[in-house]
């Protein structure tokens, strides 16, 4: 069973934090609950506005140490979701079910995508490489349905298509 689905099912977050020799600490359980509640990737600014609202006197440096040790414990995930917002890094409980993280490079927004075909893949990768695989985790950018409405993308391969169509009917 997947430590997350184990740390939900079994609410065992102290357990966990004592076996690897860390306190969990009212501040840390709060920074877990904000991310295993949320329904969306946050970045730490917006996981300390959240925090504020429970316990006002915390501040960044503890949201980034606490994500450090919740990072340690298997629990959170540390995500760039391709730089869409600079280098911005945002965080998420650590899924369930392997999943992609399917990004729009016009709009930024990003959509969560899990499929079989993981599945299988972490079922080959176990099978041929002998891999024990702790999670897996795919990014994907390009252009959502909506942004593609407003401005369709060409690739590259359809421009050289369209000037060699181009070229031919000049000849």
């Amino acid at each position: 069973m997947p430590l997350i689905q184990e740390i939900r099912r079994h609410h065992n977050l102290a357990e966990l934090a004592r076996e690897h020799g860390f306190r969990l600490t009212t501040q840390r359980r709060l920074i877990f609950s904000i991310l295993e509640s949320a329904s969306t990737h946050m970045n730490a600014k917006e996981i300390l506005a959240q925090a504020r609202r429970v316990d006002p006197g915390i501040d960044q440096v503890t949201i980034y140490r606490n994500l450090a040790v919740l990072k340690k414990l298997g629990v959170v995930d540390e995500l760039d979701l391709l730089h869409l917002r600079g280098d911005q890094h945002y965080y998420e409980a650590r899924q369930d079910r392997p999943h992609s993280h399917v990004a729009c490079l016009q709009c930024g927004k990003v959509m969560e995508f899990s499929s079989p075909a993981m599945d299988k893949i972490s079922t080959e990768i176990r099978d041929e490489l002998g891999f024990s695989i702790s999670f897996m985790r795919v990014e994907i950018g390009g252009a959502c349905a909506e942004c593609r409405r407003k401005t369709p993308l060409t690739s590259p391969q359809t421009k050289a298509n369209q000037n060699v169509s181009r070229s031919k009917k000049l000849n």
